[in-house]
């Protein structure tokens, strides 16, 4: 049997709204443990997806007076990466990392916008090598 895209993804995908400010979303990512997570609108598509990296760049260049742009705070939306790449769960974890590797990203969402089945992250591949 050849490993796929479903075989290895995190089935538990845990999504965070637009609305969510930085630091509620700081904390969101401590509680769960977890280094990033989609952006899930009201609606329930999937808009964008927002990591660490995505707060440290905001605190470099907001500073950490808290995270306020002219006094709003700003948001997980205001932050997120808008282009979230979905595969399909049939999809080779080599086809999977090879896609990873050329678009510069550390997870892909397997399914679409409106059905998420899963995560893979580049630990997930990392732990195939082993």
């Amino acid at each position: 049997m050849t490993l796929q895209a479903k075989d290895i993804m995190q089935p538990e995908v845990v999504c965070v709204p637009p609305e969510m400010t930085l630091d509620q979303f700081e904390e969101f990512l401590t509680v769960q443990d977890i280094d990033g997570a989609p952006v899930q609108n009201a609606v329930g598509e999937i808009v964008g997806i927002a990591s660490k990296t995505d707060v440290i760049r905001a605190l470099r260049f907001q500073g950490r007076d808290r995270l306020k742009l002219d006094g709003v705070n700003i948001t997980v939306g205001d932050i997120m990466t808008d282009e979230v790449v979905f595969v399909p769960p049939d999809l080779s974890p080599r086809e999977v990392a090879e896609l990873m590797i050329e678009r510069r990203i550390h997870r892909v969402l397997v399914g679409d916008k409106r059905c998420v089945r899963g995560i893979i992250t580049a630990f997930d591949l990392l732990r195939l090598v082993r």
